[in-house]
């Protein structure tokens, strides 16, 4: 099928990093989190009304909980917590010894199609990396678990429509393997390369009801649109060179929001591309598969 993308609007928010873009269907929200600043946002749809909760520390990523629309399962930088935005309530469920190091966060993450908990860690760039780093799983009430080591900077994490196969991305790299997934939830597996996506990194990513998956491309102004394969079937040009994270909602699935990021980009940079770290919103052709729950 032929991708339609047609714009409807940019929100404004000046995003250092934003990123993790969730839709929640219960109430027609869009959430995101902006990283460096330690902000949540939401969003009503098709309102776009926008309000900001501050946190405790910076959030890599975030999920919806099962049965409760009250709390949040979330990637702090130094571990995992359920967080009610409203309140600015948090319980810590699982804070790796590893992951206390003071140059090390956690990052992309989703929930997966069993209810647990993904999101992986990386090296901020500061000082010497002492410990490994890649996917964590965190199921129920249990301890986090490294599943799946040895990336550096572990980002497009999804699942297939069927959700059998689990595809995720190491930005330094440059690469989007695949596996089973069913194999994957109790620790590592001999994952396949599903593609190399150039120019620029592959950061968050989304799989569409026919299996596409859909990568925001760093440093390359894109969102790259590959078949189940692993072929490229299409670009989606945007205005800003750090897109972060695509995610499908809206009543009919077919509403696609992107984060973006100011962070990094000089003040000539910023000048030629003033809507850096405005969440952009598209309607597509295209329908987004459903999301998950955290099972806690």
């Amino acid at each position: 099928m032929f991708i339609q993308i047609e714009f409807i609007d940019c929100i404004k928010v000046g995003n250092t990093l934003g990123e993790g873009v969730v839709w929640r269907a219960s109430d027609q929200t869009v959430w995101w989190t902006d990283i460096q600043e330690c902000l949540l946002y939401r969003m009503t749809w098709p309102a776009c009304e926008v309000r900001s909760f501050s946190l405790p520390e910076r959030l890599g990523s975030f999920g919806l909980v099962e049965g409760d629309d009250q709390w949040l399962v979330c990637a702090f930088e130094t571990g995992f917590a359920l967080f009610e935005p409203d309140s600015g309530g948090i319980r810590w469920l699982s804070r790796p010894p590893e992951l206390q190091a003071s140059n090390v966060r956690l990052n992309d993450g989703k929930v997966a199609p069993d209810g647990s908990f993904w999101a992986g860690s990386m090296h901020d760039g500061r000082g010497e990396l002492t410990v490994e780093t890649g996917f964590y799983r965190l199921a129920g009430n249990s301890e986090a678990r490294l599943v799946i080591p040895g990336l550096c900077i572990p980002n497009g994490l999804a699942w297939s429509p069927c959700g059998q196969v689990q595809y995720y991305a190491d930005t330094v790299s440059g690469t989007v393997s695949r596996c089973d997934a069913v194999a994957g939830m109790a620790g590592p597996v001999s994952a396949a390369s599903f593609a190399a996506l150039e120019p620029g990194s592959p950061d968050g990513a989304a799989v569409d009801t026919t299996g596409r998956y859909w990568a925001a491309l760093w440093d390359a102004s894109k969102l790259a649109v590959y078949s189940p394969d692993g072929a490229l079937l299409e670009e989606v040009p945007l205005p800003v060179p750090r897109p972060t994270c695509p995610a499908f909602g809206g009543p009919e699935g077919n509403i696609l929001f992107v984060t973006s990021a100011r962070m990094g980009l000089s003040p000539d940079e910023l000048d030629k591309h003033p809507q850096s770290g405005g969440l952009f919103i598209f309607r597509t052709n295209a329908c987004g598969a459903p999301g998950y729950r955290y099972v806690a």
